[in-house]
């Protein structure tokens, strides 16, 4: 286990990381200048860094039903759905990129919901409906002449949603990753599947709080048993699925890593998987199997000391 503290570039990191996941791959193309691309729609920007890879980074977005029965939900005997967004490495030259939020609008609805409504504003603030990604949608998937992509399965903190640390996820897509962010139904803000149809945030009354012992007994038997399980489901469906990404990954070669709750997921991802090399838990939580059993795989484990000591300068100009 690697343990690291705060003010780290994660995505260097993660790359180091999961190099246990033997990406070997030698990249011939040129670096692309993002630079020196100009944006399509006057409407929307770019509002922080282009990916560092080599590859431009294409995304896909699907549905999944699995056939267990969904632990989490509020409706007794649903079977989980899920819904995905994957990012990968492309050679596209479009420029066409995705907006950052989806299609629907609630993603930026629930956030701005969130927000205080005493907040001040800060000076670089702007329209969370102008951020662009630096993804274009259903770009081709850049050939892999050896064995295929190696894959990464990223798992969002809890009220968050699949776009979580798009950034960094696309980062890592552009130096060869195949990342599939999954949105876990009902621990996230919002789930929107590709129909429209929405599910939200829930929670069972009197066991929203994991600091307190009905909550801890939930979140420890419950929630994780289910977003472990939701990486495995995934990855299952993978394997019958490679078609969706051109049969350009390697399903043998698999790391996990989360943000948040999404740790724990991860880390109970990666125990249950054989082919995971590797795990990345982003100052999250240990909850489930791997609080009581050791991974015995690989584990970046970021920490800060007081994860939200820093949050009230955050508005600060």
């Amino acid at each position: 286990m690697i343990l690291l503290k705060n003010k780290l570039a994660p995505s260097l990191l993660l790359i180091q990381l999961v190099s246990a996941c033997g990406n070997n791959n030698q990249i011939t193309e040129p670096n692309i200048h993002y630079d020196t691309v100009k944006k399509v729609d006057t409407n929307f920007s770019h509002h922080y860094p282009a990916p560092t890879g080599d590859f431009r980074v294409g995304v896909k977005e699907l549905d999944i039903q699995s056939y267990h029965e969904d632990i989490v939900s509020p409706n007794f005997g649903e079977l989980r759905n899920l819904h995905i967004k994957i990012f990968y490495p492309s050679h596209t030259q479009s420029t066409k990129y995705q907006a950052y939020f989806n299609k629907w609008g609630d993603q930026q609805s629930y956030l701005e919901s969130m927000r205080p409504a005493n907040a001040p504003i800060h000076p670089e603030q702007h329209l969370l409906s102008d951020m662009l990604s630096w993804s274009v949608a259903n770009a081709p998937v850049a050939l892999n002449e050896n064995v295929g992509w190696p894959i990464l399965y990223y798992s969002h903190g809890l009220g968050l949603f699949e776009i979580d640390n798009t950034e960094l996820l696309e980062s890592l897509a552009s130096h060869g990753f195949v990342v599939v962010a999954i949105n876990h139904t009902y621990l996230s803000g919002v789930t929107t599947f590709d129909s429209g149809k929405t599910a939200h945030l829930y929670l069972p009354e009197g066991k929203q709080d994991v600091t307190m012992p009905a909550g801890r007994v939930y979140f420890d038997n419950t929630v994780a048993l289910q977003i472990g399980q939701d990486v495995t489901t995934v990855h299952e469906w993978l394997l019958w699925n490679q078609w969706s990404l051109e049969d350009q990954v390697n399903l043998h070669n698999v790391g996990t890593l989360g943000f948040s709750l999404g740790g724990s997921a991860a880390m109970n991802g990666c125990q249950q998987l054989d082919n995971c090399k590797a795990a990345a838990n982003m100052d999250g939580i240990v909850l489930g199997h791997v609080a009581k059993s050791p991974l015995n795989k690989p584990l970046l484990l970021l920490s800060a000391d007081q994860p939200f000591a820093q949050l009230d300068k955050v508005f600060e100009a």
